[in-house]
């Protein structure tokens, strides 16, 4: 009697787990596919959907093609021309390298396969029904590759009941094509959804130039470019001005090495890249490109390829930030003329409330929307091989910056990069027509309005300062650089002030000595109830430290500053800048605002106050004049 309980599985069933883990749903379909006819060298790429891909998918391509023997083997499991052994793991350098995505396509739908190789007097076809092979025939077809999956799920019903409505199916299906027409530029691409054109993308020189086919001009001419290189790594690509940020993360866009990854870590560089220019909980629009030595980078961490676990993240997370910090340190000349820019879905629609949103923006900037937009300069996506050589030199030995380890996590101590220490980057780079905003100082001064804004006029148009917000960035920055150079500077007081608060109270400031000794305040517990105010920031003096003390104080929450984690030394600084600024309702003499303007033309990071709301808006000219009929 056999007594065994364990078994091998049926090749069958073992091709539906596998599919299982790689066919998610029709986009993850398409995407395995389109990413085989990149790897063929396509030039031009045509997707076709029916009913959102569970229908039909197929894809249509101009590269290499195939002979007969590799067609044949291409629907088998494993089967691949991109490795020929383990070692080859150590740097892919494609797409696809695994041979699962075709076999795994093949046992869950009606597939077909047409190929022909250019020099080949005919093509040939093969057909397999749930990865059963239905036999193969000479055909007439053009060069390259068409495969088209019917069906998809059929003999797996408990998969195909969790699919979602066509209309949702398709747009992720047209997410996916998006996402790798963004980073494969030079490929031409068209999608096609139950006989309605979605995409027709033409070959385009630039990453901006692509960007412009898929969400419009507006976009494309408000983004800024980006690109810095470190240890034989490089960051480069377009990002949204701080102004604009999204509820959701949808327009954050990473890719590394040509491939689309939604990593964790890059996810986190870009957020602190962006920290303090947006609102907490607000997210950027960008499309950041990272290139590396294929042997530096494992891309066989998921079924479906899209994490990545790379050899040296602390670098690669460096990299990101400094990129971002670096261009997003003075977005004044960009963002007085780009325009606020409402971004199509994935589908390829606005919502009503999006366009809403959009025609509020512009107006209020006083957007030009007809303003030509920039061209980038050409950029052509190449691998750094040389990692390995470069990664002994200066800037291996570089520190790591201040805020996070080598696993991209932020550390306890100053959160802060050193953008002084980053390679310069043209300050016009993203300007969508050409011309710069002057400095705030070299404007002209109307005055003030409502004692809380200053009203700056050039030749172009209005410019509203919220002297608030100004002025809380500037006394932000004076806070950071004296934080990194050392420690925030002192005013010892002539005489201690005493804080009577409750005994209660008193404790939880007393546990919180070293967090309040690291921006500048020096105090000491006097008796139960009673705290002893010795030493206030020089920036703010003492008298005005005394006020500061006491609204940190009043807004300790119940666990005290250490219940902010790693962000409390931050939000400290933030609290700090935003108590001891200028309030709107002040009024301010012409002196005092020209000395407020000359500090923020100092200032880096001058577009946005700390918690990331904007120092000034811009009512241009011609709008001006349009609501006057002229």
């Amino acid at each position: 009697m056999d007594d065994r309980i364990i078994h091998i599985l049926p090749e069958q069933v073992a091709s539906q787990i596998a599919a299982g883990e790689v066919v998610e749903r029709p986009a993850s379909a398409l995407k395995e596919l389109v990413e085989n006819a990149i790897d063929a060298g396509a030039r031009t790429i045509s997707v076709t959907l029916e009913r959102g891909g569970a229908g039909l998918i197929a894809v249509a391509d101009d590269g290499c093609g195939m002979g007969r023997g590799d067609a044949l083997l291409a629907l088998r499991r494993h089967a691949t021309s991109k490795i020929r052994g383990a070692a080859d793991l150590a740097a892919i350098a494609t797409l696809g390298f695994r041979g699962e995505a075709l076999a795994a396509i093949a046992s869950v739908a009606r597939l077909t396969l047409t190929t022909r190789r250019p020099d080949d007097a005919h093509g040939l076809e093969l057909a397999a029904t749930g990865g059963e092979a239905a036999g193969v025939r000479a055909a007439a077809c053009a060069p390259g590759t068409r495969i088209e999956v019917r069906d998809l799920f059929f003999n797996t019903p408990a998969r195909l009941k969790f699919l979602k409505a066509p209309a949702t199916e398709q747009a992720a299906a047209a997410e996916a094509l998006q996402r790798l027409a963004l980073v494969h530029f030079r490929v031409a691409f068209r999608l096609t959804a139950d006989g309605r054109l979605l995409y027709d993308l033409p070959r385009a020189a630039t990453a901006r130039e692509r960007l412009r086919q898929l969400f419009g001009a507006r976009l494309a001419s408000a983004m800024l470019d980006f690109d810095y290189r470190e240890a034989g790594m490089r960051a480069w690509g377009l990002a949204a001005q701080s102004h604009e940020s999204f509820a959701t993360p949808r327009l954050v866009l990473g890719f590394v090495n040509g491939r689309a990854v939604r990593d964790r870590m890059i996810a986190r560089a870009i957020a602190l890249g962006y920290q303090t220019l947006i609102p907490r909980g607000r997210h950027p629009a960008i499309a950041l490109f990272v290139e590396l030595s294929p042997a530096e980078v494992d891309v066989n961490v998921h079924p479906m390829k899209t994490e990545v676990r790379f050899r040296r993240s602390g670098g690669v997370f460096e990299l990101i930030v400094h990129a971002l910090r670096a261009r997003l340190a003075d977005q004044t000349a960009a963002a007085a003329t780009a325009p606020t820019v409402a971004f199509a879905s994935a589908a390829g629609a606005l919502t009503a409330a999006d366009s809403s949103a959009a025609a509020e923006s512009s107006a209020a900037l006083g957007v030009d929307l007809a303003a030509s937009p920039e061209t980038a300069p050409e950029r052509r996506l190449r691998l750094v091989a040389d990692a390995a050589a470069t990664t002994t030199g200066r800037a291996a030995q570089r520190p790591l910056g201040l805020g996070w380890n080598r696993d991209g996590a932020r550390l306890a101590g100053d959160p802060y990069t050193a953008p002084g220490a980053l390679a310069a980057v043209p300050a016009g780079a993203g300007v969508a027509d050409g011309r710069a905003i002057p400095r705030y100082g070299d404007l002209r001064i109307l005055g003030q309005i409502f004692a809380g804004y200053i009203a700056l006029e050039d030749d172009d148009g209005l410019i509203l300062v919220d002297q608030h917000a100004a002025h809380e960035r500037v006394t932000f920055e004076r806070l950071r650089a004296e934080l990194k150079a050392g420690g925030i500077r002192v005013q010892p007081m002539l005489t201690p002030a005493a804080l009577e608060l409750s005994p209660a109270r008193a404790a939880q400031v007393a546990a919180n000595l070293a967090e309040l000794a690291a921006v500048g305040f020096e105090l000491e517990p006097f008796g139960p109830a009673t705290i002893l105010l010795k030493g206030a920031p020089a920036v703010f003096g003492a008298p005005a430290g005394i006020r500061l003390l006491g609204d940190l104080i009043d807004g300790l929450g119940d666990g005290g500053f250490k219940a902010g984690g790693t962000g409390a030394l931050e939000d400290l600084l933030k609290q700090l800048a935003c108590h001891g600024s200028v309030r709107v309702g002040r009024t301010l003499g012409r002196d005092e605002i020209a000395a407020l303007l000359s500090d923020l033309d100092a200032t880096e990071f001058k577009s946005n106050c700390p918690h990331g709301r904007p120092v000034h808006i811009r009512f241009a000219r011609g709008q001006i004049e349009r609501l006057f009929r002229r």
